[in-house]
């Protein structure tokens, strides 16, 4: 007995498994079923699948290929590909006017051939064993604009109908919606892939810009402690050695996410290079920085910014504010806030900034919160729940209180909404 061959078995199965519309009533309910199917997948492989599933449900063909138009190369490229209803890697570029199916995707018509021997247009197939007989080659197309070519291919001269071009013809819209659909979300899929990179490796460089040491001071303790809302943060810290004590900045960028990421390492650059460059004091910083940024006017963007210089000899602070929430002092177990204040930082031209100094005493405490910690610290409208939370914890270490305010500041089931915004604190405490 005689072997088939693979593609006489592929094309009896591909017979057998074809039924036809009978009528209009039919046609259109298989082209609505088929619409309906074919965008109910986003990727795109799955919806090459829906589509060939579907059109070689009806349609006989031994070769089924989707090209979709590259438009940086202007070509029509192999998309998906079967041969005798197997996938079948083929690579390609294919002009526009180039064979049957460049010609078709050219004319933005159909092109059916009965016998491609007679068409100069037709070429061959890379495969031998496939003589090719018969076309029918689709445009697939979106608002006039073309997604690419559906190409169906028989080695049965005369095989593709009136009935078969008219039914493509009227699918293909959804097929080209459905390709277009899929390509979309995949480029959208990937940006977020990438963006999602970019964003972790800016999260990763925003981080290192922190200190990544605690200042040890005779006397004096500090804890700090920071949590972004988002992966970027408009909030900052930094210690900076200042003759025999240390200058602390706590900053706060109007915005949030990369553009105030971004402002705020502007806003540390100019503060870092002119701390290192002169010893000045508080308002004088305040001032220079302001000016650095009027030079690089950026409307909407301002930063709020504490100052401070400790000296552990004298145990003296001077703290100069431009538009941050006012210091809190605790001592003996009082909470108070340190009236020192300005306009913040990059908002007008020519600004003076006042300050304030005062001597620690064993024991006493300075919190510099943020507004975003602030505002997740209040319950029910009530202003002082910080200076209630600071006074229960002011016998802590300096650390330890940081933690503490941070810890009851966090989001909860019950209060999702204070993941609003950054929260950042910086407590300095004089030991006994």
């Amino acid at each position: 007995m005689d072997s088939a061959r693979p593609e006489d078995t592929a094309a009896s199965r591909l017979g057998a498994a074809n039924p036809r519309p009978a009528d209009a009533l039919a046609s259109w309910r298989f082209i609505s079923d088929a619409a309906s199917e074919l965008t109910a997948s986003l990727k795109l492989a799955d919806v090459f699948q829906r589509i060939a599933k579907r059109v070689l449900d009806v349609v006989p063909s031994h070769l089924f290929c989707i090209m979709l138009w590259n438009e940086e190369q202007q070509a029509l490229e192999h998309s998906y590909s079967l041969k005798f209803g197997e996938h079948v890697e083929q690579n390609g570029l294919f002009p526009l006017g180039h064979g049957i199916s460049g010609s078709a995707a050219q004319l933005r018509r159909s092109i059916r051939v009965a016998d491609v021997k007679q068409d100069p247009r037709y070429v061959r197939f890379r495969h031998a064993e496939v003589n090719i007989r018969s076309e029918l080659a689709i445009p697939l197309i979106v608002q006039d604009r073309l997604v690419g070519v559906l190409d169906l291919e028989s080695m049965e001269a005369n095989l593709f109908t009136d009935e078969h071009e008219h039914m493509l013809t009227a699918l293909a819209s959804h097929i080209a919606t459905a390709v277009e659909n899929a390509r979309l979300y995949e480029r959208l899929l990937k940006n977020e892939q990438r963006l999602a990179q970019e964003l972790a490796i800016a999260r990763k460089i925003q981080l290192s810009l922190l200190p990544n040491y605690v200042p040890r001071l005779r006397g004096i303790e500090i804890g700090s402690s920071f949590a972004p809302a988002r992966e970027l943060a408009g909030d900052f810290f930094d210690f900076l050695p200042y003759g025999a004590g240390i200058a602390i900045a706590v900053g706060d960028v109007a915005g949030k996410s990369t553009p105030a990421a971004l402002y705020g390492s502007l806003a540390v650059g100019t503060l870092r290079a002119h701390v290192v460059q002169h010893q000045c004091t508080p308002a004088e910083l305040m001032e220079h920085v302001n000016e650095q940024l009027q030079v690089l006017r950026n409307e909407n963007r301002f930063v709020a910014l504490v100052y401070c210089l400790v000296d552990p000899d004298t145990r003296r602070i001077r703290v100069a504010n431009a538009g941050f929430p006012l210091p809190r002092l605790v001592r003996h177990g009082v909470v108070r806030s340190l009236e020192v204040s300005g306009h913040p930082l990059g908002m007008f031209k020519s600004v003076h900034y006042d300050e304030l100094e005062l001597e620690l005493q064993p024991g006493d405490v300075i919190a510099l919160c943020s507004d975003g910690l602030e505002e997740c610290l209040e319950d029910s409208g009530q202003k002082s729940c910080l200076d209630a939370w600071l006074a229960r914890v002011a016998k802590l270490t300096a650390q330890d209180i940081a933690d503490e305010l941070m810890r009851h500041s966090a989001p909860t089931p019950e209060k999702p909404s204070r993941v609003a915004d950054d929260r950042t604190v910086v407590v300095i405490r004089a030991t006994e």
